[in-house]
């Protein structure tokens, strides 16, 4: 038979279709078929050579594969890392020192960005001109990849991973050093950390919660507790309480009888009378970070994650307090006219806080230590007696409408001249006698001045009537002249009778 082989039953075709296919299958898809064409136009026959190209494909898998097991032996045992989660602080003070490196603007794979780091905000009084300040420049970093970096003398790995997800994308982020000790990682963090507090040196920073986590949202410039317009003694009061609990000693002396170490406050009146506005205040004055929480905005679950990650030392605002009791409220209502009975329940509505909830958080058990406890209100009357009982709410401050001393010191707040300022002459002013540059009013006749045009606009301003804000905002439309505002007080006024 001719189509088999003589000593066997196969015939040469299968053969050859079975050879075909093994190269298709270790070379690439298409090879035989490749192979035959080349043969047909340039009497090339690459079957020949099949062999060692086999060989050579398997060599270099095997190499490839020997080099990733190696390479992965190596970074465990003979590298160091630091891996940082991109929601860090230290993400952010990393990714700021990098941006101002050689390596980050010559990095073949970069990510461009204005808002590198968007809790700080520049003062305008960094730049020449005012207006430079809203434009933002641009930021260059590493993106997507792994970055030689010279640090002191050593060469380290910058790796940087863009992960997408189905819910949410993230960056794995890690710096590694050749050798078993990771000190020298440390302490290029150590470094950004140091030129972090460089940058954020006099602000307050401010921390705002999103997806479950605190986030540095600003940090703005300290507030001067002076620019708070309240009555002295409540405000000397409410310092000395403070400065009292964060004393070092007191810590043991709460310690030592069993107390835990927090302190509760209770910020309320009308809107407009700067109880948010003290409370930044505050945290400026003392050096203190600040964490703004509105209950409208989280569930109980996110209640207990974030109060669980804050650190101690710190300054906690709870702002619009009463949305929780009138949540209850509410729903304590619907639950009686429904039934027709009444109903004793707390459970709270959907995506809402329940009171019990925020009672534990606050003095349960696992509650944090060390941080002041601010809350605020507009409406004290709706809060639950439970949530301010003593023990909770160790201090209440009431913020009322301007009265007439208020309104004065709004009035000396505005026009006060700044430092360095002097009130020249009007010919001084057009400039025309240079003489008369010389002849400045005195400091003592400008206070007695101001102090005579304050009283007259608080006489006019009627009180009580008329929160903090709405005077200050009024001002601050004739913060040119002084004796303006005196004389168009009757627009304020108006704006109540309306």
């Amino acid at each position: 038979m001719a189509g088999y082989i003589q000593n066997g039953s196969l015939p040469t075709s299968s053969i050859a279709d079975a050879q075909a296919s093994i190269l298709d299958m270790i070379l690439f898809p298409g090879f035989t078929r490749l192979s035959t064409a080349i043969q047909g136009y340039l009497a090339i026959d690459l079957s020949v050579y099949a062999p060692h190209l086999c060989f050579l494909g398997l060599f270099v898998f095997a190499c490839s594969y020997i080099c990733k097991s190696l390479w992965g032996w190596f970074q465990t045992y003979c590298t160091s890392t630091v891996h940082l989660h991109y929601r860090e602080d230290a993400y952010e003070m990393l990714m700021l020192w990098i941006s101002s490196q050689s390596f980050a603007q010559n990095a073949r794979s970069s990510l461009a960005t204005t808002d590198l780091a968007p809790s700080l905000n520049r003062s305008r009084n960094n730049h020449p001109n005012g207006r430079d300040a809203n434009k933002r420049t641009l930021s260059y970093t590493p993106w997507n990849g792994r970055f030689l970096m010279p640090y002191n003398g050593r060469l380290l790995v910058f790796r940087r991973q863009y992960q997408p997800g189905d819910f949410r994308s993230r960056e794995d982020v890690s710096i590694s050093c050749f050798g078993r000790s990771p000190q020298i990682l440390k302490n290029l963090l150590s470094e950004c950390r140091t030129e972090f507090s460089k940058l954020i040196q006099g602000k307050t920073c401010v921390y705002a919660h999103q997806d479950g986590v605190w986030i540095r949202s600003a940090a703005s410039d300290i507030r001067c507790i002076s620019t708070v317009v309240l009555d002295k003694r409540k405000k000397m009061g409410l310092l000395k309480d403070i400065s009292d609990f964060l004393n070092p000693t007191s810590h043991r002396w709460y310690s030592d009888r069993g107390v835990p170490y927090r302190r509760g406050y209770l910020l309320y009146g009308p809107p407009g009378t700067g109880k948010s506005s003290l409370s930044c205040a505050i945290a400026g004055f003392f050096s203190l970070d600040i964490y703004i929480l509105n209950v409208n905005e989280i569930n109980d679950a996110s209640l207990k994650s974030l109060f669980a990650k804050l650190p101690s030392g710190c300054v906690v605002l709870l702002e619009d307090i009463d949305a929780v009791s009138s949540n209850r409220n509410t729903e304590t209502e619907s639950r009686q006219t429904a039934t027709g009975s009444p109903s004793h329940e707390r459970k709270p509505t959907s995506g809402k806080v329940s009171l019990s909830t925020l009672l534990n958080v606050i003095d349960g058990v696992g509650s944090q230590e060390g941080r002041i406890l601010i809350m605020t209100t507009n409406y004290i009357t709706r809060l639950d007696r439970a949530l301010i009982r003593p023990g909770r709410v160790d201090r209440k401050v009431e913020l009322g409408l301007a009265d007439r001393k208020m309104a004065a010191e709004l009035f000396c707040l505005v026009f006060k001249p700044k430092k360095g300022d002097t009130i020249l002459s009007k010919d001084a002013q057009l400039g025309e006698n240079r003489t008369a540059l010389a002849a400045v009013v005195s400091q003592s006749e400008d206070d007695k001045r101001l102090e005579r045009l304050a009283e007259e606009f608080a006489a006019k301003v009627p009180e009580l009537k008329f929160s903090p804000a709405e005077i200050f905002s009024f001002l601050l439309e004739h913060r040119e002249s002084p004796e303006e505002a005196i004389h168009n007080v009757e627009q304020l006024i108006s704006t109540r009778r309306a």
